[in-house]
């Protein structure tokens, strides 16, 4: 078998990915898999590194280490070139994980499953984005409005950490945000929506634990668009904390409904997928059956 190419994000999970990174490649050294550390100073240069061994035939597949942003990055990188992805958990969110029957703290146990899934990987859908003129993969959610501000303040506050930061951050943003005039295009039939956010999900969890879309299957060949129609600050306080347990959907200004191919435009906002900034509205997203080849049972 040839080895498996590995990236760790070692900034993931404040540092705490780059020791993960030394148990796998152990793990995998014990199990007599060989690997190929496909980590680097850049995520550009880390697939750079990983399309050139690909296209040499140098690898059989591709293992992300790190959160939801890595998961992103081996997804653009496996994908595309039709070869199976592996995922270790080492971020602070891990929503992807939670959907993929992947083990969330033991990490011999992750990569045993990565080891009995070569030869069989098992198919799921995946995300296809289109933003400011370039394209990316995810398998797990994208979104615009108060949601994306508060996951970029999250990411740059020093303190706290985990999903404490993103609470803070939305204590914080919460006060000058005002509703935004959506314009959507869903498999064809245009609406414009006064809402607080709106996005589209292939997996149940977002923004560390929050289970946005409760009735998202990741192998339905279909996407979750959902929206928090425009409330004042006082219910948006209120509908907050169900959300983690999927009972915000008993609010009705919280709509979720299944697409397959969606655009959402709007004043230019920023855009986050799998928790990180990855531009400004508008953006298109088409689901892709099975297209990802996962490493897992």
């Amino acid at each position: 078998m040839k080895p498996l190419g590995v990236i760790i994000n070692p900034a993931a999970n404040r540092g705490r990915a780059a020791a993960v990174g030394e148990k796998v490649f152990e793990h995998f050294a014990k199990a007599g898999v060989a690997v190929i550390n496909l980590s680097a100073s850049s995520s550009l240069e880390a697939e750079a590194k990983a399309n050139q061994l690909i296209q040499s035939q140098e690898i059989s597949a591709v293992v992300a280490v790190g959160g939801d942003g890595t998961s992103q990055l081996g997804a653009g990188i496996a994908i595309p070139s039709q070869i199976p992805l592996g995922l270790i958990p080492a971020g602070s969110g891990n929503d992807q994980f939670r959907q993929l029957n992947i083990d969330l703290k033991d990490i011999a146990t992750a990569c045993d499953n990565i080891i009995s899934s070569i030869g069989n990987p098992r198919r799921v859908d995946a995300m296809k984005v289109s933003l400011d003129n370039r394209e990316l993969w995810s398998l797990g959610s994208i979104s615009a409005g108060f949601d994306a501000l508060c996951a970029t303040r999250a990411n740059d506050l020093k303190w706290p950490k985990g999903p404490n930061s993103y609470i803070a951050a939305m204590l914080m943003e919460l006060p000058r945000f005002e509703s935004i005039e959506y314009h959507l295009d869903v498999d064809g039939e245009k609406r414009v929506v006064n809402a607080m956010l709106c996005g589209v999900a292939n997996v149940k969890n977002f923004g560390g634990g929050m289970m946005i879309s409760p009735d998202s299957d990741i192998t339905d060949g279909e996407l979750e668009v959902f929206i928090l129609h425009k409330v004042s600050r006082a219910k948006l306080l209120r509908i907050f904390p169900t959300v983690y347990k999927g009972n915000h959907v008993k609010f009705p200004e919280v709509e979720i409904f299944k697409a397959k191919s969606i655009r959402i435009s709007n004043d230019r906002f920023p855009v986050t997928c799998d928790g990180e900034l990855v531009g400004k509205a508008p953006f298109a997203v088409e689901v892709h059956p099975g297209a990802c080849q996962l490493l897992s049972q």
